[in-house]
């Protein structure tokens, strides 16, 4: 009978491609800035864009009508 516990090494991974990798420490003492006060966005900007999609809307639904009528 053959013997293969010789076959593997006790200490090889079960899986190779899971090796472990290097670890990355990120520095805690420096904050960044929350993401609302870098925002580039000016008072008022995109206002008009619930009544784009409101009259797409509005146009979507009345050709629907129109083409099932």
């Amino acid at each position: 009978m053959a013997d293969i516990s010789n076959d593997r090494p006790e200490d090889a991974p079960l899986n190779p491609a899971l090796k472990s990798t290097t670890e990355t420490v990120y520095d805690t003492t420096h904050t960044t800035p929350p993401p609302v006060d870098t925002a580039s966005a000016k008072e008022g900007e995109g206002e008009g864009w619930p009544i784009v999609w409101l009259v797409v809307t509005v146009v979507g639904v009345a050709l629907a009508v129109y083409f099932i009528l």
